[in-house]
């Protein structure tokens, strides 16, 4: 309906359909909710389980407003099949998937490494001021994440993985790799400049400043496995691994399962050679699911 339209207008009636998706989906949960929680849920959150409850709920609503359903809208009115316009009408061999999930797991050193860089980094002291806000508000943004990952019974881990590993993985690449970088690269002629647009994009909408260099490099990553695999089911399935092994993770450590520091990952006297080498297996990882997924999904 919507497909021969300029780029730009595309872009701009996204950000219309992401606004208006947002404000439909949490006026409706909003709604649905109070039998449930009473007032408490238009009166802010505190600690107590309740409030964390309450919480989950607005972040599970704000994912399928603002990403899923509209995404499904904006692919709709642009390609009337949203899988078809999403390149998911095929679901990728085992083997796909798994190589991708290898190049997750190969990145991680390098990840981490990226994510400590970033977070040493200071701007000048004439904008202190802004820094301690880009500072608070990454503390306020981690404290959230705490009160949401630390679960103590395998119900709650598998809430968390439906809450932070599906959901975020479906409505972030429908919306980051499916619908902004196709429009980039309509836009613009060139790929590999869509792909760099969307992951800047895809890092800055989480705004957390001091974790923005590894997540463009998760973005990028993700955003290659799409041209490459010509599926988006691909960087889902990506996405969804490693968004799930982190929360699995810090549920075991969280529960005194494991004896591990997430934090201590690149940082320790070897982390720029391990750092090397992740770039290294993860660049050959990328090459073998090139030469797989041109063998056919």
């Amino acid at each position: 309906m919507l497909g021969g339209l300029h780029p730009f207008l595309k872009l701009l009636f996204l950000v219309l359909v992401m606004l208006a998706s947002t404000m439909v989906v949490f006026i409706l949960g909003i709604l649905a909710a109070i039998p449930f929680f009473g007032s408490d849920i238009i009166h802010g959150f505190g600690t107590d389980q309740a409030d964390i409850n309450l919480l989950r709920y607005v972040q599970i609503l704000s994912h399928l407003g603002l990403f899923v359903g509209a995404s499904l809208v904006f692919a709709y009115f642009v390609g009337s099949d949203p899988l078809r316009y999403f390149q998911g009408k095929q679901w990728p061999a085992g083997h796909t998937l798994l190589v991708s999930a290898f190049i997750m797991l190969a990145a991680v050193p390098l990840v981490y490494y990226l994510s400590h860089v970033n977070q040493s980094l200071s701007l000048p002291e004439s904008l202190k001021s802004i820094e301690d806000w880009m500072r608070q508000t990454e503390d306020a943004a981690e404290d959230m994440t705490k009160l949401l990952l630390e679960v103590s019974t395998l119900r709650g881990l598998m809430f968390n993985v439906f809450m932070i590993a599906i959901i975020p993985a479906v409505g972030e690449e429908f919306i980051f790799r499916g619908a902004l970088q196709r429009i980039f690269h309509q836009w613009t002629g060139r790929v590999h400049v869509a792909v760099i647009i969307s992951a800047i994009l895809f890092s800055a909408m989480h705004m957390q400043f001091y974790g923005f260099l590894p997540r463009l490099l998760l973005g990028i990553m993700l955003g290659y496995m799409f041209v490459m695999s010509r599926n988006i089911w691909v960087p889902v399935f990506a996405h969804f691994f490693n968004n799930a092994a982190a929360v699995i993770l810090y549920y075991m450590a969280h529960n005194k399962l494991i004896d591990f520091e997430l934090e201590s990952i690149g940082t320790g006297r070897l982390s720029v050679w391990l750092a090397l080498l992740s770039l290294v297996v993860t660049v050959f990882l990328f090459r073998l699911l090139f030469a797989e997924t041109r063998r056919g999904l």
